[in-house]
């Protein structure tokens, strides 16, 4: 991977405020939680994402909604994931080939990871969604 690289970040429903399809994807009625991009307990402390060299957005998005449930796909790039203050990007290929995930196991406290995940929103939404569900 190289700085470039987009890394594909599925976003689900309940982190979209108002599901109505606009022409003006981020108005006030379609505002994304940046609990998009902040780790839960569950994700011990690693965001998962989609390696762009090894899949579209809209190729995640299709691999992701086999099993699960998304609303569309946001991107940053692996150099904008490392801007963000101890933010690192490791491709692990766990549970499947292009598995990747931002690491946040550096930040400590659970304010700071907040603060990252919403960095790492604007980053995405000011490139727009990269592939939406139909």
């Amino acid at each position: 991977m190289n700085r470039d690289t987009l890394l594909h970040r599925q976003v689900h429903p309940s982190w979209v405020q108002n599901d109505v399809v606009s022409v003006q994807v981020f108005t006030q009625e379609m505002q994304v939680s940046s609990l998009a991009f902040t780790p839960s307990t569950k994700d011990e402390n690693k965001l998962s994402v989609y390696n762009g060299e090894k899949f579209t957005a809209e190729q995640s998005f299709n691999h992701y909604v086999a099993n699960h449930t998304s609303f569309g796909v946001l991107s940053v790039t692996k150099g904008e994931c490392e801007s963000v203050d101890l933010l690192s990007v490791t491709e692990d290929n766990f549970p499947f080939n292009g598995h990747s995930y931002i690491d946040f196991t550096s930040v400590e406290s659970k304010n700071q990871k907040k603060i990252r995940g919403q960095k790492l929103k604007s980053l995405a939404v000011s490139r727009g969604w990269t592939h939406r569900r139909r």
